[in-house]
């Protein structure tokens, strides 16, 4: 019959719009949900749902996945990205951007720029994410598109199946910059650089990018696990320290350099300290 307007709220509103009027599946989601589901099953043994894959991507408890990537691949998830066939209702543009011409693939496609483009530094990230990981003596899983866009639900086990919590951690922060790096690098040179193969990223350039990438989500971590800081929100200090361990330096010497007032934009405690020198 309604609801009394002093005791709706905006939440409950919209929840109930959009019961109302559900959207209809679209073809190309439920492909791609299919298909990352059976590579998911692959890597982990569970079947996952639809609306599994959809929270791993919403759910950032645990600060591992960022909310840039969320955004890249939830929109790979409908193939929302002008890539490919998109191109292929438009005469005029067909020839020119539905290829990839660098590589001479007939249709570019995510999975083509995250694993098999030549100018996307693809090749050169993915190196250098294993060598990252061959440090904890863990097995590199085999990376295509739908490994990337199911990245929330993989885990790590031990030789009994216990889940390690912070190798997991690491494995989904590496695939996931990894792959947000790679399609970045590919918009900047596309669109910023005009697709000139004389301006490709560097090797040394391409490196740096990842080298400042992880680091960035080290020092943040550290950063989360103040809990002087940020109380019962902080990271657990354990999980962070198990997911870099035997990738960075010493705990430590980490804590000394990494958590260090000032050391991070906004990342610094904001509470005024204890005591009559406040």
């Amino acid at each position: 019959m309604g609801a009394a307007v002093h005791a709706l709220t905006q939440a409950t509103a919209y929840r109930a719009i959009q019961a109302r009027s559900a959207p209809k599946p679209r073809r190309n989601t439920e492909r791609m949900l299919e298909k990352t589901r059976a590579v998911l099953e692959e890597l982990t043994g569970v079947n996952p749902t639809s609306g599994a894959i959809w929270t791993s991507l919403r759910r950032r408890k645990m600060a591992t996945l960022t909310q840039k990537f969320c955004a890249y691949a939830w929109r790979s998830l409908h193939e929302g990205y002008k890539l490919g066939k998109y191109w292929d209702n438009i005469d005029a543009l067909r020839e020119d951007r539905m290829p990839c011409l660098e590589c001479e693939a007939p249709v570019e496609s995510m999975d083509h720029i995250l694993r098999e483009c030549r100018v996307s530094g693809q090749e050169l990230v993915w190196n250098l994410a294993k060598e990252i990981w061959s440090e904890t003596g863990h097995e590199w899983p085999y990376i295509t598109v739908e490994t990337v866009l199911g990245v929330g639900l993989l885990t790590v086990k031990d030789e009994n199946g216990k889940v390690l919590r912070g190798r997991t951690r690491l494995l989904q922060i590496l695939i996931s910059e990894c792959a947000h790096l790679i399609w970045c690098l590919r918009c900047e040179w596309r669109i910023g650089r005009g697709g000139d193969l004389t301006q490709l990223h560097t090797e040394p350039e391409i490196r740096n990018r990842l080298r400042a990438a992880v680091s960035k989500r080290l020092r943040i971590d550290w950063a989360l696990a103040n809990k002087q800081a940020y109380g019962r929100k902080a990271l657990n200090a354990r999980v962070v320290e198990a997911t870099w361990f035997k990738v960075a330096a010493g705990r430590e010497s980490i804590r000394r350099d990494l958590v260090a007032p000032g050391v991070l934009v906004g990342t610094a405690s904001s509470r005024r300290p204890r005591g009559r020198n406040r």
